[in-house]
């Protein structure tokens, strides 16, 4: 999103170039004429704090963004009247190929922010910033079961052993404890560590959780979540992350916006009349891509009409891959216009996965009646 206007409601324009060590602030007034430029350690905050307060008011300042700004914007965000983050990205093709300098880089930011044409991100408020941490996190543990999950796989095909089919931490320590007799020494050592380590991950997704759904049931995310849970293949987990990254849907225009913010937009490349489609652009948040991606996969098992879009991309591909991700694209459509609609998710048609499912319980039930019957 760009700041297109030029602010002029400001006497003073903060551009600021962090670096884990070294932070460089430059601010000007509204013509953008260089008032003082300040660069110090990022511990000296005070110091910042009185630089800052030392500028004309009201001021506006923009970040250009790093993966630590957290903290900066955390400190600094009742110290100026309006903060946003600058998209590093866009910046860099604005500038073109001039040398790369601290003090020019947050001057340039602060001259383009006077100007209203720096382009600017998000920034999250605090319970949305709170739950995003929540989200994130249950991707990393996510990704670290997995991992350990490869590694033990790696231990039994080295053996040449099937092991247990399912790789949880009761399983696998069953059937370390019946057949671990089939390994070697080293090999039974590093398997059982393993299996410790997937117990411990186990049990902190457990409580990360609960924590979880009781931050979907509070007031600022319930609407939207229980809209959201509305899609098959969307449980809390997956409502949480979507809710926590994309937070306002209001802000985006039209479906087209948060496609391209999601990094969903295939970077297409034209030539002489030709256009070749590429890769994703992948600019935005990477948990969001990987929960919808997750999610659209568990959708195509409930919906008849949707699996059949992805058979669809996948015989036009060649790759379950490509087509997931495209499946992914098309969910984030699908909740922007069911969020701006206010309208619930239909099902189209049920796939073999849900028949099969029904005749599972229905058979249940049957036998249950049975069981019931002949005790009478």
């Amino acid at each position: 999103m760009k700041n297109s206007t030029p602010t002029t409601q400001f006497n003073s324009f903060i551009g600021v170039d962090l670096h884990k060590c070294v932070v460089t602030l430059a601010a000007v007034d509204p013509n953008g004429e260089t008032i003082s430029i300040f660069e110090t350690p990022t511990k000296c905050i005070n110091k910042i704090h009185d630089w800052i307060d030392a500028l004309p008011k009201p001021t506006h300042m923009a970040v250009e963004a790093v993966g630590f700004i957290e903290w900066f914007i955390d400190e600094f965000r009742n110290a100026v009247d309006k903060i946003d983050i600058a998209d590093a990205t866009e910046l860099a093709n604005l500038r073109g190929k001039r040398r790369k300098n601290d003090k020019n880089d947050a001057r340039d930011v602060a001259k383009r922010l006077a100007r209203g044409e720096c382009p600017l991100g998000w920034i999250a408020d605090e319970p949305t910033a709170q739950l995003r941490k929540l989200a994130r996190h249950w991707r990393q543990l996510s990704h670290s079961i997995a991992t350990t999950k490869r590694y033990l796989r790696s231990i039994l095909l080295a053996a040449n052993i099937r092991g247990p089919k399912v790789l949880n931490a009761p399983a696998a320590q069953r059937w370390l404890l019946g057949h671990g007799n089939l390994l070697k020494d080293v090999q039974r050592k590093c398997f059982s560590n393993f299996i410790d380590t997937i117990a411990l991950i186990e049990r902190q997704r457990a409580v990360l959780k609960r924590e979880i759904i009781q931050a979907n049931r509070a007031e600022p995310f319930l609407a939207l979540t229980d809209l959201i849970k509305t899609v098959p293949g969307i449980n809390d987990i997956w409502a949480c992350v979507i809710a926590a990254e994309i937070g306002s849907f209001k802000r985006f225009p039209n479906a087209d916006t948060i496609e391209f913010w999601a990094g969903l937009t295939p970077d297409n490349k034209t030539s002489a009349g030709r256009t070749q489609s590429g890769h994703i652009t992948k600019a935005g948040s990477a948990t969001l891509r990987w929960a919808l991606c997750k999610a659209a996969c568990v959708m195509c098992r409930s919906d008849g009409f949707q699996e059949a879009t992805r058979q669809r991309l996948i015989g036009k591909t060649g790759a379950k891959a490509k087509a997931n991700v495209a499946m992914g694209r098309r969910l984030l459509r699908i909740l922007y216009a069911m969020v701006r609609d206010g309208m619930p998710y239909q099902n189209s048609q049920p796939t073999h996965h849900q028949d099969a499912a029904n005749r599972a319980r229905l058979k249940q039930i049957n036998n249950k009646k049975r069981k019931r019957q002949a005790s009478k």
